[in-house]
């Protein structure tokens, strides 16, 4: 072959190229454009979706640390009064014991000297009859 046909020839497998390049370049746009257009309707919506339920979410995670701060503060708060609630009942259990000991015990007291009182004058009553 001649150089002339030569470089025919390669115009002719140049100019393909650019016919393949130029068909499949179109099947490109085709294929993204349909693609784009079945897929980017559904990717908006749940992409919206998404940062709805996302605010949603930092919402309930804000009130959670908010209300988990708060728990710990009752949770101090109410120890502590516990503690002085139970502290303040068994002293009073115990002061209410002190002072019934003591009234039971001027009680007795009180009561033995009266039983005493009354057996003189039981033992007066005897010997008064007697006579």
């Amino acid at each position: 072959m001649s150089d002339e046909e030569l470089r025919d020839q390669i115009t002719k497998i140049a100019v393909e190229i650019d016919k393949v390049e130029q068909i499949a370049k179109q099947k490109e746009n085709y294929v993204t454009n349909k693609y784009n257009e079945e897929f980017d309707p559904v990717i908006k919506e749940i992409g919206e979706q998404l940062l709805f339920q996302q605010t949603q979410l930092n919402e309930v995670l804000q009130n959670l640390n908010e209300l988990t701060a708060k728990k710990k503060e009752l949770l101090a708060v109410t120890k502590d009064l516990e503690s002085k609630y139970n502290s303040l009942m068994r002293e009073k259990e115990k002061v209410i014991y002190q002072h019934l000991k003591a009234v039971e015990k001027e009680k007795k007291l009180k009561t033995k000297n009266i039983d005493g009182q009354i057996k003189t004058l039981e033992k007066e009553l005897k010997s008064s009859e007697k006579k």
